[in-house]
This record gives structure tokens, sequence and C-alpha cells, in this order.
């Protein structure tokens, strides 16, 4: 997950997003969003500086918009936006062959409006870091739930030897 969405979950960046890039009032108060059928992934992986990735919150994310004005907004905007986002934002769902593409429905509901689903599987590490004054025990650790800082070298030796 890159820094840009570690504050947030998938699905809250993703309706970010997609509001956002359409950029018209049309979505205001007609944009709904929500989680179901989670499941935690077990995983227990030591990420380095003593932080865990504890586990995967993997859920079925729904996006509904009451009212699309399909007439006025070409409806494949919307498609691309979400296809957009999967590629730049969500590229790891391709190591995982149980993660399947979106689904959309559209139910028209007259010339000019439609309602618009699109549901799709997401997951989440959820990583834990040492702290005194944290709420989870782990083997005999006390953590809270943070990512876990990545430390990046800023200096490089390259050494090139050749043979006589």
């Amino acid at each position: 997950m890159t820094d840009e969405i570690c504050n947030s979950t998938k699905l809250e960046h993703l309706t970010g997003y997609i509001v956002s890039h359409l950029n018209t009032n049309v979505l205001d108060n007609k944009m709904d969003a929500w989680q179901e059928n989670g499941k935690l992934i077990i995983s227990g992986e030591d990420r380095g500086n003593d932080g865990i990735l504890i586990c995967y919150w993997r859920y079925r994310a729904v996006i509904r918009i009451e009212e699309f004005p399909h007439q006025q907004l070409n409806p494949y905007n919307l498609f691309a936006l979400i296809a957009c986002w999967l590629s730049d934002y969500d590229s790891e769902r391709d190591e995982d062959k149980d993660m399947d593409d979106p689904d959309l429905s559209v139910d028209v509901l007259s010339h000019d409006i439609a309602d618009v689903a699109v549901e799709l599987d997401l997951m989440e590490p959820v990583e834990m870091i040492p702290d005194p004054l944290g709420m989870i025990s782990y083997k005999g650790q006390t953590y809270r739930v943070q990512s876990v800082p990545i430390d990046t070298a800023e200096d490089a030796e390259l050494v090139n030897e050749t043979a006589d």
C-alpha cells in the first residue's frame, strides 16, 4: 500500500478518488460505500523494526451510487477510474489469483438516471509496532496497530572488481 493511502482504508481512498476525479456535484449525497463479508487471514510475518504483519483484513467492498446521470456523465468514466485506481493503488492484487475483477450492476431508472453498484474484493495489511502503552499483547510484548516503518538506504556503494 502506498504512503498516500496508509491513513485510510482502500475503500475510503477509492471512493475519495472517484469523487475527486469525476469533479462534479452530481454525486453529492448520492454515494455510499461499505465493507461486508470480512475475513481475517492470519500471518504473523516479521516486518523488521520489531514490527509484525499480524494479519490481512479481506472484505467485499460495495460502492453504490444512486441516480447516476448516465446521459450527462458517461458511465465508462466511472469504470475507467476504478480500473486506473486498481492498477495504481492495488497492484498487489495481481499476485493473489483469488482476487476477482470488480462486479458492476447498472439499474436504469429513467432516460436520465441509473443506480450503479460496484463490488470488489479488497485486502489490507494489519501491522503492529511495539508500544509499552499499546492495547495489544502478543508473545509477551505490547503493541499498537500502525504501519511498520520501512528503512530505506540513503547511500549505496557499488564495487566493480575485474579479474586480472
